[in-house]
């Protein structure tokens, strides 16, 4: 003979309250829609509320983890746009602070090596001017200053909207509304 098991729980709100079994396995004999005799293992459940300092300290946590989630999401959202090694943030820095002083200098189409060396190097290699370079390198910064900007500005809504959910279901849901600008 085959005995099934039948488990017996209760409906309730997972959120405030749980589940937990109230006894061993029992087994028992019920009568079948067919009228037959049969044998069932049966555990009873019962529901507890789970204590507030537990739902606090869960949310607590699932905050820490969603905005973690979040923000990574928006490195990899930066990283889309940028060359991310160690080491690239001093180069676009030098060659950002090339570009800014080639604009306070009234963008002249004559700019020299000597002045802007980083701009002469890639100059160089693609045989252009280093005036063209430099004003490739401030197109790209004023794109990337939107992009990078976007970014922020999501990132730091979401977070917000993890920062004010009060339940694990609106964090999980603040967390899932991140729209990263895609290059």
């Amino acid at each position: 003979m085959e005995i099934e098991t039948h488990e017996c729980v209760p409906q309730f709100d997972a959120a405030t309250h749980r589940a937990m079994p109230s006894g061993a396995w029992e087994l028992e004999t019920y009568t079948a829609a067919d009228g037959s005799s049969r044998q069932r293992l049966r555990r009873d459940w019962a529901v507890e509320p789970i204590p507030p300092e537990e739902i606090a300290a869960a949310i607590i946590a699932a905050r820490a983890a969603a905005i973690a989630a979040n923000n990574s999401a928006a490195g990899r959202a930066r990283e889309a746009y940028l060359t991310a090694v160690p080491g690239q943030a001093t180069t676009y820095a030098a060659k950002q602070a090339e570009t800014l002083r080639w604009i306070e200098a009234g963008r002249p189409a004559d700019a020299t090596a000597a002045a802007y060396p980083w701009a002469s190097d890639r100059a160089d290699l693609r045989s252009v001017s280093v005036a063209a370079v430099l004003a490739e390198w401030e197109a790209v910064t004023a794109a990337w200053e939107a992009a990078g900007r976007q970014i922020e500005r999501e990132r730091e809504r979401v977070n917000e909207a993890i920062g004010a959910a009060g339940t694990l279901e609106a964090i999980l849901a603040a967390r899932d509304s991140a729209a990263y600008p895609i290059p």
